[in-house]
């Protein structure tokens, strides 16, 4: 396998924000948006004295607005600047692309791999993560293709060469406690 994209470039760490759309609560609020994207720039503007402050980062995704349902309930960009201030929608497949093809190309290479979400609660973390219904997060996307690639090679010429372990661990740290997501029991107190 090659790397193509991701950390083969020497990065060891790349560093995304999302914005998300209101929460309903957020809506009942009437609250004003206070934010805005422009490629890797992530512009916060303080709505008392709308004073910015711009930041770059590796990734900066724009989710709060600009998107379309299909008919399967999948949420895409309604086309480029449709979205506040010109900003482009971006689906799970897009972070998708940018975040998870990446580390999983390095677990193809042999190398432990891991995604950190980090942010408060109702952040948009495990939508960015899991997703729900056709709008599948990181996580289920990788998942799904890594057994693809897993049965593309099963069936190929060179099958016999190839012997296949795949491991896969989702924590949540909250309120001090850690939590293994995929296990149906958790000690109390959390993991240690």
């Amino acid at each position: 396998f090659k790397r193509r994209l991701g950390m083969a470039d020497g990065e060891s760490v790349r560093v995304a924000v999302r914005v998300r759309p209101f929460n309903s609560r957020e809506k009942e609020r009437n609250a004003g948006l206070c934010v805005r994207m422009s490629d890797k720039a992530t512009t916060l503007i303080n709505p008392e004295n709308q004073q910015e402050k711009t930041f770059t980062f590796d990734y900066s995704y724009w989710s709060h607005d600009g998107e379309t349902t299909r008919s399967d309930g999948y949420n895409e960009s309604a086309g480029p600047g449709m979205g506040t201030g010109g900003s482009t929608y971006a689906d799970q497949l897009k972070v998708y692309s940018d975040l998870g093809q990446g580390v999983l190309n390095n677990a193809y290479e042999g190398f432990n791999s891991c995604l950190f979400a980090y942010g408060q609660t109702g952040s948009g973390k495990s939508y960015s993560m899991v997703g729900y219904g056709t709008n599948k997060g990181i996580v289920p996307i990788a998942c799904d293709e890594i057994f693809k690639k897993i049965d593309e090679i099963k069936t190929g010429a060179d099958a016999e060469k190839f012997q296949f372990q795949v491991t896969i661990q989702m924590l949540e740290i909250y309120n001090e406690q850690v939590r293994d997501l995929f296990s149906k029991t958790n000690p109390s107190g959390g993991l240690k």
